[in-house]
Order: C-alpha cells, then sequence, then structure tokens
C-alpha cells in the first residue's frame, strides 16, 4: 500500500493534483479528461494506457463514486 501511496504522490506532482486525487482516478473512483487520460499514460511510459483510463471512467453511474461490479 505505501509503494501505490508513492506512486500516486510522483504522478500527483507531475500532474498538479493531490495524491487522493490520483488515488481515486487508479481506483477507478472518479473519472478524468482525455487529456489527463493522455499525459498519465505519458508520464507511466504507457504502463497505465489512457484508454484503460477512460473505459473505467465510463463504467462510473452519473453522481455515483463508487465504480460499478463491471468496472472492478
Amino acid at each position: 500500500m505505501r509503494t501505490n501511496k508513492l506512486r500516486d504522490q510522483w504522478l500527483a506532482d507531475q500532474l498538479g493534483l493531490s495524491q487522493p486525487q490520483v488515488c481515486r482516478i487508479r481506483r477507478g473512483q472518479t473519472g478524468t479528461s482525455p487529456e489527463r487520460a493522455f499525459q498519465i499514460e505519458r508520464l507511466t511510459k504507457g504502463k497505465v494506457k489512457a484508454s484503460d483510463v477512460l473505459l473505467v471512467q465510463r463504467h462510473l453511474p452519473a453522481n455515483d463514486p463508487t465504480p460499478s461490479a463491471e468496472a472492478a
């Protein structure tokens, strides 16, 4: 868990976001813009695909911060 937090903090610093915001994006609890999704892909050198970030976002019900069973 500590490793994820450190990685989230590094990515947050690169994106200009908070660590909790990045954690929510990683867990699929919140979406992000296509531009930011591509930025995440570039920063992670392709280990995280923009399409994966955006696909999770498409499965989030409107006004529901928790991911659906399909997205998990």
